[in-house]
């Protein structure tokens, strides 16, 4: 049975005031008709009652309902507030981590997020060697694999220019990954101290020792 005012099928059946009942929408669909009813001095008093009570249990339910979704809003509001204030420029709340770390769910992923990071998945999109060089080298290094992913990128692009025998471009690298080129610059400074030529020879982006002699020279003697 559907109700015919809104087509919800939660309907209830009160036999103790003669009723089928929408809960959704809280009206009296039908009448419960009883052969032998004894009291019929009360009737119209019952129909009256029944029709009250169920009204006003209607009511309540949504009054508590109202009143959970207001709670959860300012419980939201607060979580996100508590992270917002720690936000740096161009850097937002992923609110979906921010509840699951209050919930003491384990989320492998990043409460902040910086507004590049999706130009950072358009270069792993496009460039293979920037890929394998992040997945080969950086992430196998276990400081230069704690970077944040756009210095991860930055660094990936500084070994690209160098395997490939062009100068360092900070410029470049600055504008994709959106860092300044101080920053940049400490992560060249980091590159000389923690490359390892072995584990790039050795690595399946196929590098030459030729090129191998470009990292090391363009690391050593780069013009930053």
């Amino acid at each position: 049975m559907l109700c015919p005012f809104c087509s919800s099928t939660e309907l209830i059946y009160d036999f103790d005031h003669g009723y089928i009942v929408c809960t959704t929408c809280g009206s009296i669909v039908d009448t419960i008709f009883i052969e032998f009813y004894e009291d019929y001095s009360n009737e119209v008093k019952h129909e009256e009652m029944g029709l009250l009570n169920v009204r006003k249990g209607l009511e309540k339910k949504k009054k508590k309902m109202r009143e959970r979704r207001i709670t959860k809003m300012y419980m939201d509001v607060k979580i996100y507030e508590k992270y917002a204030k720690r936000a740096r420029k161009n850097v937002y709340v992923d609110f979906e981590a921010a509840i699951k770390h209050e919930q003491g769910k384990q989320y492998s992923g990043r409460i902040y997020r910086h507004k590049a990071d999706e130009k950072i998945i358009e270069i792993l999109d496009s460039d293979p060697l920037i890929k394998h060089i992040l997945e080969n080298i950086i992430n196998k290094d276990p400081i230069l694999s704690s970077r944040t992913p756009r210095g991860k990128i930055a660094l990936a692009l500084i070994l690209k220019h160098i395997i490939e025998g062009h100068n360092i471009d900070l410029e470049d690298i600055c504008r994709k990954t959106s860092l300044s080129s101080i920053h940049a610059k400490r992560l060249i400074n980091l590159l000389k101290k923690r490359i390892n030529i072995p584990l790039m020879l050795t690595s399946p982006i196929n590098i030459s020792k030729r090129e191998m002699t470009n990292v090391q020279e363009g690391l050593v003697y780069g013009g930053v």
